[in-house]
């Protein structure tokens, strides 16, 4: 069956509190409202587990499955999408949104909020990832300690989009990130790479200025497919290379275009960190880091009790 389409009602659970509720919910073949689908989802889950213990009672061997039908039809958010009108991811979406809400009133109350007036499930998501991102980002403080070498991936905010517009995590106002303690890192010498999208390469070389380090090369990561953009459509993104004291690169060899693969959101190759070790000194320090990576020290960490109940 394809999303939107509904069940027959013989094809609908017996039980009959769930067959009512779901009989209820299907007068017309209309997209059900994000709490329509929230309720389907408590009624059905239940139910839904019971069938998969009984099951699992009547295995003989492991991996071994009863004669005969099985009590239900695909994974439950299936069901439920066919229900409701929409996709499985979406149904995944609504109810990730509501559990949230459910765990942390205070936090997420707005997002359900969002996502039951304009029924967008997509953005109501990301909006539910940026605000448990900002709240990590709130219990953060710098790590203390001097790096010969420092990295920053900043999440630059664009003001020129709307906030469904903007990623899913917490990002920062040139502002904000000109108030990174990178001063509070390093010595006399050093080395700094900054990730900057195309049009945040200008703002980032003034930034390097501030930070006391001397703008000296573009260097380039080039991805293996093209990427949305406003003008051209680039396919790499930069980054800017500085130093402070004049210290020089290990080698003199080393190009300033190099390849790799795009992982999960704004994550970085392996072969960028493979060209740091090989240019730069350490010890090495990373602000923002999406993976933890042997050698490069997270430069943000939890902060003391105190200081993050303040």
């Amino acid at each position: 069956m394809t999303p939107g389409a509904f069940l027959a009602p013989d094809s609908v659970p017996t039980t009959t509190p769930i067959r009512a509720l779901i009989l209820a919910c299907m007068p017309t073949p209309s997209k059900l409202s994000p709490r329509q689908i929230r309720d389907l989802w408590k009624s059905l889950a239940p139910a839904k587990r019971a069938e998969a213990a009984a099951r699992k009672g009547r295995v003989g061997k492991t991996g071994q499955l009863p004669a005969g039908p099985r009590p239900e039809t695909g994974r439950l958010r299936d069901v439920i999408a066919n229900m409701s009108g929409v996709t499985g991811r979406t149904v995944e979406k609504c109810i990730a949104v509501y559990e949230a809400a459910e765990r942390d009133p205070e936090l997420f109350g707005e997002v359900v909020a969002y996502l039951e007036r304009s029924e967008n499930f997509h953005d109501a998501h990301n909006r539910m990832k940026r605000v448990a991102d900002i709240d990590r980002v709130r219990r953060l403080a710098p790590t203390q300690g001097l790096f010969a070498t420092v990295i920053l991936d900043p999440p630059w905010q664009d003001e020129s989009v709307s906030e469904n517009q903007r990623p899913p995590y917490a990002t920062m106002t040139v502002e904000e990130i000109a108030a990174v303690p990178v001063p509070s890192w390093i010595g006399d010498q050093a080395h700094i790479y900054c990730h900057a999208p195309g049009p945040w390469v200008p703002t980032a070389a003034e930034l390097l200025e501030r930070w006391g380090f001397s703008y000296k090369q573009l260097l380039t990561w080039r991805k293996p497919r093209i990427s949305m953009g406003r003008y051209f459509r680039p396919i790499g993104e930069h980054i800017l290379f500085g130093t402070r004291g004049g210290l020089m690169l290990a080698r003199q060899d080393l190009a300033t275009i190099f390849e790799g693969p795009a992982g999960s959101h704004s994550e970085k190759p392996d072969a960028f960190y493979s060209l740091v070790r090989e240019a730069s000194p350490g010890p090495y320090g990373e602000a923002f880091q999406r993976q933890a990576r042997e050698g490069f020290v997270n430069l943000y960490g939890p902060a003391p009790a105190s200081e993050a109940a303040a």
